[in-house]
Formats: C-alpha cells, structure tokens, sequence
C-alpha cells in the first residue's frame, strides 16, 4: 500500500538539503495541489491566484521554498515516539537530477501492489533514486524495494549526521517562545509638591 506522485520540476532548485518534515505536515503533501505547486513557479487555470500563493507561503513555512525556488533534494518524515524521540517515517519526497518531482509515502492506502495502476512510474522512481544514490535493489516485489531503499537512505542520513539545527526562537516552551524580546516598562514615581 502506497502513495506515488511523479511529476515533472520547472521551479528553480538552490539545494540539495535533506529536510525532516513532521509526518503530520508530509501527509498534507499528498494532495495534487500542493506538489503541482511545490513543482511549478507557473500558476495554472485550475486553481486561483490567491489560493496558489497561500500554498506557496505553506510551503515557504515547511522550508520546501526558499523564495521562488525549491530548497531541497529530499525529504524525509519524521513523528516523536512515546518517549519524545525522533522516528523517521516510510516516505520520501525526492527531486532526481532529471528534474522529477517524486512523492511517495507507503503508509497510504491509494495504490496495493497486486493491483497497482502506477506501477510502471513506481519501478521508473525506484529504479531512479536508487540509481542517484547509488543503492543496489534486490528485491522483485516494489512494496519491498521502496522499502528497503528507504531504509537505507534513513541509515544513512543519520550515520552521516552530526547535528541537527534549529532556531531556538521557534522553539514554544510552555505557553511562550523562547528568547523574545520582552518590553520591560518602568514605572516612574511622580511626586506632587
């Protein structure tokens, strides 16, 4: 069971970041729109103008654009366990060198293998990363394969990180944020003589 979203990149790439995204905010992705979006600077008829730049702000937001321009080669989902670590999902957005838009997210129940109707741009996309990222396949069964691709991209993600960085100002502790600038007014004392 999967979610496969292939589709063609004409919005300018800067990077070639990984990002983690929230799982909650991966799955929001899986609407067309959104990846139409994320993968055109070009508006087309079927959306309006102004709902076309409140997703290009989200997607500014999730860090996916940095200005008119995608800012990453992969994306990977992540959810907090019971204990408040990080567990990365069975997902991948991934932009190939041949400029593809590729989502796919095994947790969703669009497609099944044994009755797939996208299954020739599913092996297209595995082949395809697999290939970029110099992973080996060994697996006929696609669900498998994805899956052990993955597995080997999250591997390696985290024995090659050393850290990970975030703004501590957009960090909510409790009811605040971190670190801003509170105004902090005098009371002065007036005295009538």
């Amino acid at each position: 069971m999967c979610l496969l979203r292939v589709i063609n990149v004409t919005r300018p790439i800067i990077s070639n970041d990984v990002i983690l995204l929230k799982d909650e905010i991966f799955s929001r992705l899986r609407d067309e729109v959104y990846v139409r979006v994320l993968s055109s600077d070009k508006r087309d008829g079927e959306i309006s103008k102004s709902y076309f730049y409140f997703i290009v702000d989200k997607l500014r937001k999730m860090g996916l654009l940095l200005d008119n321009a995608i800012s990453f080669k992969v994306v990977i989902p992540y959810a907090l366990n019971d204990k408040g670590g990080i567990v990365l999902k069975d997902g991948i957005i991934y932009i190939t060198n041949k400029k593809q838009l590729i989502y796919f997210d095994m947790n969703d129940t669009t497609y099944i293998c044994g009755n797939c109707s996208v299954i020739l741009s599913c092996v297209q996309g595995l082949k395809q990363i697999a290939y970029e990222l110099g992973i080996k396949i060994r697996d006929d069964n696609p669900n498998l394969a994805w899956y052990k691709i993955l597995e080997s991209i999250q591997r390696s993600l985290l024995e090659a990180s050393m850290s990970l960085k975030l703004k501590l100002g957009d960090i909510p502790f409790g009811n605040r944020i971190c670190c801003e600038e509170e105004e902090v007014k005098e009371n002065e004392s007036q005295i009538n003589l």
